[in-house]
């Protein structure tokens, strides 16, 4: 799937950005999600340019394409799947989601 929607994005941008995607936390509370922007963003990096909108685009993208796939490489060739249950894993998300939307409003 990340292969896929880098794809899409990267060729095809206009599939995605023509949806006119509303951010339900952006509408409901005028704040920015950790993830508003992301999408313009990625579309940016992946033409080569900078991206403008989040501040933590450049993190999500070493995340997904280089840490994600790591661990689960790693995890599939221990046969340890479960380390992504596990409740140290959760606090670390929170805590970058937590921090994620803190600079995200302050970066307005």
């Amino acid at each position: 799937m990340i292969v896929t929607g880098t794809a899409v994005l990267r060729f095809r941008q206009e599939w995605v950005m023509g949806l006119s995607l509303q951010c339900v936390v952006r509408s409901v509370f005028h704040l920015k999600c950790p993830f508003c922007g992301m999408t313009r963003d990625f579309v940016a990096i992946l033409h080569g340019q900078h991206p403008e909108q989040n501040p933590f685009s450049w993190l999500a993208v070493v995340v997904i394409y280089f840490v994600y796939p790591a661990v689960f490489v790693w995890a599939w060739l221990n046969r340890k799947l479960d380390v992504f249950y596990r409740p140290v894993v959760y606090r670390v998300l929170i805590a970058g989601l937590i921090l994620m939307f803190v600079v995200n409003n302050l970066h307005s």
